[in-house]
């Protein structure tokens, strides 16, 4: 009989361990942190534009010349600007009438995301 009731009193106490260990009394979520989250900035560039009208003779040169830009931008970078707001000019010459959009200046324009 002694060791009936060892049995049982052995078994009782692995079941009390096993609900302790799986469901716990400190719940599992105690143990996790959430991730922190944080906020990356990114530099937008906010851009003005002069929309301007071409004559017979025009080349992209002499518009950037005609029209300088109000902050010190590169000729690179002022090229790539006027080809992301003129993209049907990529592979083709201007026609005389015709409007496009020179970058003018560009300021950042500070975008937070979560």
């Amino acid at each position: 009989m002694k060791i009936f009731f060892s049995a049982l009193g052995i078994l009782f106490i692995a079941f009390i361990l096993k609900i302790d260990l799986l469901e716990g009394t400190i719940p599992l979520a105690a143990f996790y942190k959430e991730p922190v989250v944080e906020e990356t900035c990114v530099d937008v560039p906010d851009i003005k534009t002069i929309t301007v009208r071409t004559i017979p003779g025009d080349n992209l040169q002499s518009l950037f010349a005609l029209y300088p830009s109000e902050s010190s931008m590169s000729f690179s970078e002022r090229l790539e600007l006027f080809y992301e707001l003129n993209p049907h000019l990529l592979k083709q010459s201007f026609k005389p009438g015709e409007s496009i959009q020179l970058p003018f200046s560009t300021k950042n324009a500070h975008s937070c995301t979560n």
